[in-house]
C-alpha cells in the first residue's frame, strides 16, 4: 500500500539525505530542478517539474516497498528493469544495494537521456546500470508504436494502448527487444528481480514469453493495469502467475492499477 500522510515524510527521511530540499523548497520546483542525495549510499540526482510526481511515488509513497524488497534479494542481485523511465527505482535500489547489477530498458529518448546524465554524475552507476533504449515485448518484433504525451519532457505514461491515458496524443515508433532475447544476449541463468512498469505491456511480456524464461525470475514486481475484462487484468494475470508456481500478493495503487509481488 502506498504510504499516505506523515508516513511519506518518514520514508523521505529514510531514503534522502538532504530531505530538507523537498520539505522547505518544494515550492521552487516550478522554477528550478530540485536536487537530492540518497542514503545510505549517496547518489546525486535532480528532479525537474515533469518528474516531481514520480519522485514522490518512489521515494515517499514507496510504491515498491523498498525495504521489504531488499530483504528478499541476495547481496549481489541481478535485476531486469522493464520500463526504467527516469531511473528513480534503480537509483533507490542501488542506494540500498550498491553491488546490484541492473539491465534497464526504457523506450523514450528523453527518459534515457535523463538516466545517462545521472550516470555521468555518479561514476559507480556506469558499471551498475546497463541502459538500453528499447521497449520490451513478449513476441519477437523489431519495433512497435507507443502513444505518448506531445512533449519533449520526461514522462511516465507512454503505452502501446491508444486510449491508455487521455493526454497520450502523440504516436511514436520505438525499437524493441523481447524478454527472451534479453535473457539469451546476457547469458542469464537467473533473474533475482524482474521489475516491470510498462503501462499495459506487462501482459504481452508475461503471456507471450515461454514459461521457463519467466520462471528464471525468483521475484517479480509489477505495476499491473486493468486494461480489459478478458485476460488483460490483474485477476487473470494473477491466476497465470500462480500457474507458474508464483506466490502472488498485491496492493492497490488506484482503482485500475495494482502493485503486484510474485515470488517463487
Amino acid at each position: 500500500m502506498a504510504e499516505k500522510g506523515i508516513k511519506r515524510y518518514i520514508k523521505l527521511w529514510k531514503n534522502i539525505d538532504n530531505a530538507g530540499e523537498y520539505i522547505f523548497k518544494k515550492n521552487q520546483r516550478h522554477t528550478r530542478s530540485l536536487r537530492f542525495i540518497t542514503k545510505p549510499t549517496p547518489i546525486r540526482f535532480y528532479v525537474p517539474e515533469s518528474l516531481y510526481q514520480v519522485f514522490k511515488e518512489i521515494f515517499m509513497e514507496d510504491v515498491y516497498n523498498i525495504d521489504n524488497l531488499v530483504k528478499k534479494l541476495p547481496s549481489n542481485p541481478v535485476i531486469v528493469d522493464i520500463g526504467a523511465n527516469a531511473g528513480f527505482f534503480d537509483i533507490l535500489l542501488l542506494s540500498k544495494i550498491k553491488s546490484a547489477k541492473i539491465l534497464a530498458y526504457e523506450p523514450l529518448p528523453s527518459n534515457t537521456a535523463f538516466v545517462r546524465k545521472v550516470m555521468e554524475e555518479n561514476d559507480f552507476l556506469k558499471t551498475s546500470i546497463k541502459l538500453n533504449q528499447a521497449a520490451v515485448t513478449g513476441k519477437e518484433k523489431d519495433s512497435l508504436d507507443l502513444y505518448m504525451e506531445d512533449t519533449d519532457d520526461s514522462q511516465v505514461v507512454a503505452s502501446v494502448f491508444e486510449g491508455f491515458n487521455k493526454d497520450n496524443l502523440k504516436k511514436t515508433t520505438v525499437p524493441c527487444i523481447s524478454l527472451t532475447r534479453i535473457v539469451k544476449d546476457n547469458n542469464l541463468t537467473k533473474i533475482d528481480l524482474l521489475k516491470m512498469d510498462c503501462e499495459g505491456s506487462e501482459y504481452d511480456i508475461i503471456y507471450n514469453t515461454a514459461p521457463g524464461i519467466v520462471q528464471l525470475a525468483s521475484h517479480i514486481a509489477i505495476e499491473v493495469h486493468d486494461v480489459d475484462d478478458k485476460t488483460y487484468n490483474f485477476v487473470s494475470l494473477k491466476k497465470y502467475l500462480e500457474s507458474l508456481d508464483y506466490s502472488v500478493t498485491s496492493t492497490p495503487i488506484n482503482n485500475f492499477c495494482h502493485a503486484v509481488d510474485a515470488t517463487r
